[in-house]
């Protein structure tokens, strides 16, 4: 099976040393903060702070390629937004700072994110969530969500790398000129991949016995140290600080937020 749950070795660096506990507490904080925060002021902040939090993971080729995946998403909503403008003029007009917010939400999201799943072994993610007491429910699909990050990142150079022996450059200019080839050589082949990792990584979860086990043993033992407190302290002060500006933009419109 190709999928599984074995522990690769990770880099080092801040994120490689943090407790899981404190990766996952930042990440539901975030969660939490670009659901409340609806102006791009306060989500543009939270966008510097988390892109320098997954800076530290040392991996800015993956970065790269989800800011792409991101802006080119973003570029085709505002492109279909003033597609609808000019055949619905009642519609209204698209503002560049309210159709942003949705994307300063997922970009701030992939960061914590990415840290998560690039820089925590999963073994220690389900020893970790075994330690807070939750239900298999819970820890099964949790472990198989932050287990298909790295799963689809490889099947994406497994796809770019085969379209290479054959001939195929997938350089932006190559995008750009055949959008339906490229199509049909890259979405098509991830997306059946994608379905198929996430049957497999389901199956290695259940064989493996995740969430049955009263006990799961870590490759490293839990541990809070100075830095966890220092990265914690940090996010706290980024959310705030963006509560702040929340505020004052608000009041700003007339204490209206």
């Amino acid at each position: 099976m190709r999928a599984s749950f074995f522990v690769r070795s990770m880099g080092t660096g801040l994120v490689y040393d943090l407790d899981p506990r404190t990766k996952m507490g930042v990440s539901l904080l975030s969660s939490v903060a670009v659901v409340v925060l609806t102006r791009p002021e306060p989500l543009a902040l939270l966008l510097a702070a988390s892109l320098a939090y997954a800076l530290t993971l040392r991996r800015p080729r993956a970065l790269l390629i989800c800011y792409g995946f991101i802006f080119v998403m973003w570029t085709m909503a505002y492109g279909f937004m003033h597609l609808m403008q000019l055949f619905l003029p009642s519609f209204g007009s698209a503002e560049l700072a309210k159709l942003g917010v949705p994307f300063l939400r997922t970009a701030v999201m992939v960061n914590v994110i990415l840290v998560m799943a690039l820089s925590t072994p999963i073994q220690t993610v389900l020893t970790t969530l075994k330690t807070l007491r939750l239900h298999r429910t819970i820890t099964i699909p949790a472990a198989v969500m932050i287990r298909f990050v790295p799963t689809f990142m490889s099947d994406i150079r497994q796809v770019v790398e085969t379209l290479k022996t054959r001939g195929y450059a997938m350089t932006p200019l190559f995008i750009l000129a055949h959008p339906v080839l490229t199509s049909r050589l890259v979405f098509v082949p991830l997306i059946f991949r994608a379905l198929r990792a996430s049957d497999e990584l389901g199956i290695a979860a259940e064989l493996k016995g995740l969430g049955y086990a009263q006990r799961v043993y870590p490759c490293r033992p839990l541990h809070f140290g100075r830095q966890d407190w220092i990265v914690t302290g940090a996010a706290l002060v980024c959310v705030s600080l963006g509560g702040v500006l929340q505020t004052l933009g608000g009041w700003s419109q007339g204490g209206v937020i």
